[in-house]
């Protein structure tokens, strides 16, 4: 392409050969500003490594940041956080470390933890990845010889001597992650900078080392299929009535496929699946008929029997009655707004026509002034109930378009794929809940 960029304001022209010239040494002396920016945000960050105190953060498990005093190079009393254990949540980490030796598994140690109501901070199920964030995180390792050896020989950068590497402090691990936009993304540990924590020490090195070979060696076992789901319409809607948990699509690799040709599949509970029947006992229902009744009640849902029908026109009748009462409220404060006016304007007019002695003035500037205030008051009501009203003429507009769409989705219903049928579930339902005999559609209503 012959195409050339001349800038007036910095005097580029890159049609010229001194113009380029001038381009390419703006961009290498661009780069090494670049490049010095992140080896300055890095020394910093090894210099306050070295320190081992917690810089803040979700603190891990079994941890919590313990405010403490310290002294600066200059003298200055400054405060900093230091990680303290958590005696009843430790127990836990110490324990899904011991299950994980003896399991060999990450799956089987979230299952356990769950068959034994083992949970997390927060109060909810221990997922695989939730224990193999706890699993690798080195803040759980003895800092020792061992453990110095690891991290060296994985290329971390280690922020202390190996002679004091003495048993008797954990490990402090930084930049172990990078935010990439919404993503948080690991890094190799040839980043990670590694130093000498300030808190006691946790898992003796030789069982956190071992840890970490099992979870390598099984990584080359499992593989991951990025295969989008091609058979159930309602994945990710159907919930199970009795825990409140996701009941995912299983195929049924052994049955027969349906008439149409479609595998046969079925909804199973999660909790079910991964606690082994012992936390939640909902029956599975069939997929492909699920699948089936779910869509034949959406595309009739103008029918007086339809249940998604009787939604809607519930959802419209509030909205209606809601609106009539926000009138009628509406026109009864604007005719008080208007009284009021016409009242200040008596007391002025009153004011003026007669000699003003002090007690006339004082009774009209109390009467004015209680007035304004009531005022004030009931256009703040107006305000409130107009903004309420355009909330509900924004949900009454999307009960309409919805309807629209459910008309546009009936008549393109058999020439949609799975995955175009499953998006636009998402868009009109907020959930499906299986009782073990009935299926309960929640639609979707806006915010308010």
């Amino acid at each position: 392409m012959n195409t050339a960029f001349i800038c007036i304001k910095e005097q580029f022209d890159t049609s010229t050969p001194m113009g380029r010239a001038m381009m390419n040494i703006a961009a290498v002396f661009a780069q090494l500003e670049r490049e010095t920016i992140a080896e300055r945000v890095r020394d910093n960050l090894v210099l306050l490594a070295r320190t081992g105190r917690w810089l803040g953060g979700v603190t891990p498990l079994g941890f919590v940041g313990e405010k403490t005093a310290v002294t600066d190079a200059e003298g200055k009393s400054r405060s900093a956080y230091k990680l303290t254990v958590v005696d009843g949540e430790m127990s836990r980490v110490r324990t899904i470390y011991a299950k994980f030796l003896e399991f060999q598994s990450l799956t089987k140690v979230a299952t356990w933890c769950i068959q034994n109501n083992i949970k997390t901070r927060e109060g909810s199920e221990f997922r695989m990845r939730t224990v193999r964030d706890i699993l690798t995180n080195p803040v759980y390792c003895t800092a020792d010889e061992a453990a110095f050896d690891y991290f060296t020989k994985l290329g971390s950068d280690v922020c202390f001597e190996r002679e004091k590497a003495d048993g008797k402090h954990g490990l402090m691990p930084f930049h172990r992650t990078e935010q990439n936009g919404k993503k948080q993304l690991r890094l190799p540990p040839e980043e990670w900078i590694i130093s000498l924590g300030k808190h006691k020490p946790i898992i003796p090195s030789e069982e956190w080392i071992k840890a970490q070979e099992i979870i390598s060696g099984n990584a080359g076992k499992s593989f991951y299929r990025p295969v989008r789901n091609q058979v159930s319409v309602f994945s990710g809607l159907v919930r199970c009535a009795n825990c409140g948990s996701i009941m995912r699509p299983r195929i049924n690799s052994n049955a027969r496929r349906e008439d149409d040709g479609s595998q046969t599949f079925y909804y199973m509970c999660e909790l079910k699946e991964r606690s082994r029947l012992k936390n939640c006992q909902m029956c599975n229902v069939n997929g492909n008929v699920l699948d089936k009744l779910l869509c034949d009640e959406i595309m009739n849902f103008n029918k007086p029997s339809s249940n998604v029908g009787k939604q809607l026109d519930s959802i419209l009748r509030q909205i209606e009655k809601k609106t009539g009462g926000n009138r009628e409220q509406t026109e009864e404060l604007t005719k008080q707004l208007s009284e009021k006016k016409r009242m200040i304007a008596n007391l002025m007019k009153t004011l003026a026509m007669n000699e003003p002695t002090s007690t006339l003035f004082e009774y009209t500037k109390n009467e004015v002034e209680r007035l304004d205030s009531e005022i004030k008051n009931t256009e703040n009501e107006l305000a409130k109930l107009s903004y309420i009203s355009k909330q509900d003429d924004k949900r009454s507009e999307h009960v309409d378009m919805l309807v629209r769409s459910l008309g546009e989705f009936r008549e393109r219903f058999a020439e949609l794929s799975v995955v175009d049928k499953r998006d636009f579930m998402r868009k009109i339902i907020d959930r499906i809940e299986w009782d073990g005999e009935n299926a309960h559609i929640f639609l979707r209503r806006t915010a308010g």
